[in-house]
Parts: structure tokens; C-alpha cells; sequence
């Protein structure tokens, strides 16, 4: 059985759609495993070797030059070896993506729509390495924008592929998040197109169970669920030996969405208790460079430091020297619909810290909700229960190992990575064998 992933960035295991990627198909034989990805930037990962790149710079030469055929195929080990190249038309083109995701983003995915719209990328260079693959199931991530919905249906129409889609984000909401008129009109847009999809696909995913139960309704289609996993195979045991040492509470992750102001809500609780006997430090990690309000509103000494990038190699130590790890999010009106239906998939690398979880966030959103009915951490859903759960702690301080054996037994539960794989792959088998 040969697997199409198809993504809009490269495979890269730093990024958390690679990740998932990775957790999903690690094992897979790499003869039978291929990526269409739509970036400049190269991929990063120990499960694919086979990829077809298409750049929004090759779309843009091919309309002033008719001859021009955009598309690449490569093998990922010989590419590398054999190739003396420099990144700088990837970094060029990072510098161009964030600076529309800060200034007129939706003019700009309008801009790159068009592009891809007259842009010559349905060529013979695609249909060959796909004639060359002939995969029997196209998996996709569901996407925000319209044209990798239409490279998707190309495939389809190409190959005779099933189309499994895998649904992370909430696309389907359109009302309440605010912005321009513009704004809306590019969610009804995206609503739409993904509805349309969803609706063709042959099997449908959801990331969290509450997306599955309301995208089941809205699409009147069978929505399957589907976890990202880690090996809860070896028992982790944590004791808090270290006593006499302040409490360790880490974070790491995206610092967006409006997360930085709940981290800055948490460290405003720490600096008050701190004030009176030293108890916890709060350590966060991110990826992304933090504006200086943000930074004034997390890092406050004698509570929190702001500890910038960790490598994606480093984060299971980090978490691991941990007594307490963080999840977050936004108590923002916009950011909370925006995000409530989405299930971090940080929340597995907790688990499989063997550490307590202390989340924090609306009581509505799928992943808090999760830990809820799970009793997988301590949750706070508001700044009062916040220093409720912190003088918890420091009145009981077993809590700590509680709540840690409570997170790795949920994840033994429901994360187990070799049953999650077995599940898909045979789901598949049955998508292949039976229809």
C-alpha cells in the first residue's frame, strides 16, 4: 500500500504538523511513502525520501516564462549529498511569510491564491512523479487556504487515490473571530472549500472528540478520531526528591494566539506567592521571538524567565527536568473560538514526560475539557482557580506525584503510539480492500 502525504510546508519534524507526520507514519517501508509539499524550504524527518517540492517562485517564473515548468522530484539523502545548496531562497521566502502574517495577511493569501490560480503547476513534471509513485491513498492535512484543496483533487483525479483527511484546526468557523470584512469573507471562503472536501474525501479524521462530534453533525458524515501518540511502554516514575529546591513549572511551545498572556497571568500569581517565600520559577520555552509586551508580561522577576528557542532535540530533557510541565491557552474571546475545537498535540509530549500537567485555559476547549474528564492534570480555567491550583500545591506537594502518575496513565490510555498506528493502518487497509 503506497501513501501520499500531501502538506503545505516540508516535512520537518521541528514543526508541529511534521511532528505529527512523523508520529503518524514512523515505521512505514520509505519505498512506499511520498511528500508533495509546497515550500521552498528543504524537509526534515527520518521516515520520507521521497518528495515533489512546488515553490510559489517557480509558479511566478513560469507566467513570464511559458517554457518553464515548475516542480521538482527528489530523493531527500542523494538531494543532500550530492547538492551543494544554500537555504536562502527558503529563508527569503520565511522573511516574506511573516511579514504578511503580521501586515495585511489576508491581501497576501488572496495575492498567493491568484498566483497559484494562473501559476503553471498542473504540469507533466507533477504527472510524472505521480504516474512513477501511483499511490493507493492520498493523506492530507485540511488546509486553511483554497489551493492545496485544488492540488489536492488534481491528485485525486490523477492517480484514483482514496483521499483521507486529517482535520487539526477548526476551519469551519466563521462567525465571532473578528477582523476586517476582508477576513470574513476569506473564512467563508475557507468554510467552504472544506466542507467540499470533507464531504469528498473517503475518510475524514478529527483531532479532538469534541470536533468530532459537532463536525459530524455539520458535514452529516462519519468523522473517526485520531491522537497523536509516544511510547508509554516504560513506566516513568517521578519522585520529588528535591524538596528543599523551588518548584519547577516549564513551558514550552508557541507563545501566540494570545497564550502569552495566560503565561503572563500565571507568573503574576507566582511573583505575589514568591513575595512572601520563594516556592515556584517558571520557565518558558518558544520558538518564536515574544514582542516586548509580551516579554514585560511573562518574564518578571522573581517569578519567570523567558528562555527563548529550545532544539526540538532538547524539549523531552527540558520537560523531563521539569517537576511541573504547563499547557495553555488563550482567554481571549477571538482566540477561544479560534482554538476550541483544536487538541495540542504538546499535551502528548507532557504525558509522556512522566511529569504533572498544569493546564490552563477556557473550560470550553477541546484539549482543557480533555484533561477534565480525564482527570489527566491540574486545571485552572480562569485567574482565580489559577492561585487556587498554586496553594493546592503548596499545601500538598504529593500532588505533584499524583498528577504525574494520573498524565502517564492517560496517555498509556489513549496515546499508546504502536495501537494508534495498528489502528490507522489498518483503517487504510480497509479504505484500500473494501471500497
Amino acid at each position: 500500500m503506497k501513501l501520499l502525504v500531501l502538506t503545505r510546508s516540508p516535512w520537518d519534524d521541528t514543526n508541529s504538523l511534521g511532528n505529527t507526520m512523523t508520529n503518524f507514519w514512523a515505521g512505514w517501508n520509505s519505498e512506499d511513502i511520498s511528500n508533495i509539499y509546497c515550500r521552498a524550504a528543504k524537509p526534515n524527518n527520518n521516515v520520507c525520501q521521497r518528495y515533489y517540492s512546488i515553490t510559489e517562485k517557480e509558479l511566478l517564473r513560469s507566467i513570464f516564462k511559458p517554457s518553464y515548468l515548475p516542480g521538482k522530484t527528489f530523493i531527500w539523502n542523494e538531494y543532500k549529498e550530492n547538492t551543494n545548496f544554500e537555504d536562502k531562497e527558503a529563508k527569503y521566502e520565511e522573511k516574506l511569510y511573516s511579514f504578511f502574517r503580521k501586515n495585511s495577511f489576508v491581501i497576501a493569501q488572496w495575492g498567493q491564491e491568484f498566483l497559484w490560480k494562473i501559476g503553471k503547476w498542473n504540469n507533466s513534471n507533477l504527472d510524472q512523479f505521480l504516474f512513477n509513485f501511483k499511490p493507493d491513498i492520498i493523506f492530507a492535512s485540511c488546509f486553511a487556504t483554497s489551493y492545496p484543496h485544488k492540488l489536492l483533487w488534481y491528485i485525486k483525479e490523477k492517480t484514483n487515490a482514496k483521499v483521507v483527511l486529517f482535520h487539526a484546526d477548526d476551519y469551519l468557523t466563521v462567525d465571532g473571530l473578528g477582523g476586517s470584512t476582508f477576513a470574513w469573507v476569506n473564512r467563508k471562503i475557507r468554510a467552504k472549500r472544506v466542507t467540499q472536501s470533507a464531504k469528498e474525501a473517503d475518510m475524514n479524521y478529527c483531532i479532538s472528540h469534541k470536533q468530532q462530534e459537532e463536525y459530524s453533525l455539520k458535514l452529516k458524515k462519519e468523522m473517526k478520531l485520531l491522537y497523536k501518540g509516544a511510547d508509554f511502554s516504560k513506566k516513568s516514575i517521578y519522585k520529588r526528591d528535591n524538596s528543599g529546591e523551588l518548584i519547577r513549572i516549564v513551558y514550552v511551545g508557541s507563545i501566540l494566539c494570545g497564550r502569552w498572556k495566560t503565561l503572563g497571568m500565571l507568573a503574576r500569581q507566582i511573583k505575589q506567592i514568591n513575595a512572601i517565600k520563594p516556592i515556584f520559577e517558571l520557565l518558558i520555552y518558544s520558538q518564536y521571538q515574544p514582542s516586548h509586551e509580551a516579554v514585560e508580561s511573562m518574564a518578571i522577576d522573581g517569578a519567570s524567565h523567558f528562555m527563548g528557542k529550545v532544539p526540538a532535540t532538547q524539549v523531552p530533557q527540558v520537560l523531563n527536568d521539569a517537576d511541573i510541565v504547563l499547557h495553555v491557552e488563550s482567554f481571549d474571546i477571538k482566540e477561544r473560538l479560534a482554538t476550541r475545537l483544536s487538541f495540542s498535540t504538546k499535551i502528548v509530549d507532557c504525558f509522556h514526560s512522566g511529569r504533572c500537567v498544569f493546564a490552563i485555559g477556557w473550560k470550553e476547549a477541546a484539549s482543557i475539557d480533555y484533561l477534565i474528564k480525564n482527570d489527566a492534570a491540574l486545571v485552572a480555567t480562569d485567574e482565580k482557580s489559577i492561585v487556587i491550583q498554586l496553594d493546592r500545591i503548596i499545601n500538598n506537594q504529593d500532588l505533584i506525584e499524583e498528577y504525574a502518575q494520573k498524565a502517564w496513565e492517560c496517555g498509556i490510555r489513549n496515546h499508546q503510539i504502536d495501537k494508534i498506528q495498528k489502528g490507522l493502518y489498518e483503517d487504510l487497509v480497509k479504505l484500500v480492500k473494501y471500497n
